[in-house]
């Protein structure tokens, strides 16, 4: 009966404070998503502070748009799994337009695997769309001019992709929790793609159970960035210590030692590279913390990335006061973030502001030597001091 008290005064404090969330955002969302997120999070609520726990419910309860390269650092982190095998049969859950599965198209190609992909989605009129493969200037507005070029031909104010990026791709009108939507009597798949899908089941398990029968052994699950649901932890574990955004299913061993506890992947990071080695195979317990961690890290790169469009838009409106002024703020937050000094060098290399521009240049080459831009933009800062 204590316990039972207990679970309900967790229950009431988290509703609270996330009534709390919703008002400040001016956001209206159904009773019933509420309840289910709430239900989900009670057993790590005392890890949740005011951040974190607003991170996860603007992710989790607010309708997603789709776009191309969302979440851009999960793609990242997906080249490096591209690289253990030469082919992969990849399913998209709730594929919307197709934003999603042309992304993946694009990034296998340019990783030089060959993939088979097929999106679905419960929306006719969405998979018809996808088939069609253009969209407005909206879904593609976090390009830039060169990858709009490279992957996309401009027909009227849409934007078509590339038929070299459509041959491997299906799309399928179905509902993933209805009998007819059954992928499992063919091939299954090294991995599926369920992000920001989960939220709208009412019958969350069984949904996850189908999932878990369609992937292959060992296969990945990618999830939005944020979303945290407990099911998942008893067949997949975290791939990434920084992220958990891409899982891999666990083996029927691993599964006799997963009980109530949670796994995760161990990563080493090389000092001179600045850049993760190879995954490791070998696993460790995760504690509540160490979740905590991964959801923190999560929510970071979510507020990062947000703001990071938000300084691209002030660039490509050349609005580059605004950017300064906003790039000065974030780095005194993430002043280890690269992209930031080396958007405040071309901000200030076109404000006039060569020696600050120069210093900033120095520090985006110190934190990522091998990105292709600041070396262009050292071109452009020595050419203008007439070196």
């Amino acid at each position: 009966m204590d316990v039972q008290k207990s679970e309900s005064r967790t229950i009431n404090e988290l509703k609270s404070r996330v009534e709390i969330i919703l008002k400040k955002h001016n956001l209206k969302v159904e009773q019933r998503l509420v309840d289910r997120f709430l239900r989900n999070i009670k057993d790590i609520s005392d890890i949740l502070n005011d951040e974190l726990l607003e991170s996860l419910v603007i992710e989790n309860l607010t309708i997603g748009e789709s776009y191309f390269f969302r979440d851009i650092q999960t793609f990242e982190k997906l080249k490096r799994i591209f690289k253990e095998k030469p082919f992969w049969n990849i399913l998209s859950v709730g594929c919307s337009a197709g934003e999603e599965v042309y992304t993946v198209s694009i990034v296998a190609k340019e990783c030089g695997v060959k993939c088979k992909i097929t999106g679905i989605d419960v929306n006719l009129q969405r998979i018809l769309q996808a088939e069609k493969g253009c969209y407005r200037f909206w879904s593609i507005r976090f390009l830039n001019e060169e990858q709009i070029c490279k992957y996309f031909t401009q027909v009227g104010d849409h934007f078509c992709i590339k038929e070299e990026y459509k041959g491997n791709v299906n799309f399928v009108h179905c509902n993933i929790n209805s009998p007819e939507c059954n992928f499992e009597r063919e091939h299954k798949f090294d991995i599926i793609f369920l992000r920001r899908v989960l939220i709208y089941f009412d019958r969350v398990d069984e949904v996850i159970t189908k999932i878990v029968n369609m992937l292959k052994d060992r296969g990945y699950l990618v999830i939005g960035l944020g979303e945290y649901f407990p099911k998942l932890f008893e067949y997949f574990t975290p791939v990434f210590s920084d992220s958990g955004a891409i899982l891999k299913k666990i083996s029927a061993a691993e599964k006799e030692k997963v009980k109530s506890t949670y796994y995760l992947k161990k990563e080493k990071v090389s000092e001179h590279s600045r850049k993760p080695e190879k995954i490791l195979d070998t696993t460790e317990l995760v504690t509540k913390e160490k979740l905590g961690k991964i959801l923190k890290a999560d929510a970071k790169s979510l507020e990062i990335e947000e703001n990071v469009r938000v300084i691209e838009s002030f660039l490509n409106q050349k609005l580059y006061k605004d950017a300064y002024e906003k790039l000065k703020k974030e780095i005194a937050k993430n002043h280890t973030n690269f992209i930031f000094w080396k958007y405040k060098a071309l901000a200030e290399l076109q404000l006039g502001m060569t020696s600050e521009a120069e210093k900033s240049l120095q520090k985006a080459i110190f934190l990522n030597h091998a990105d292709e831009e600041v070396w262009q933009l050292k071109y452009l800062l020595n050419t203008q001091k007439g070196k």
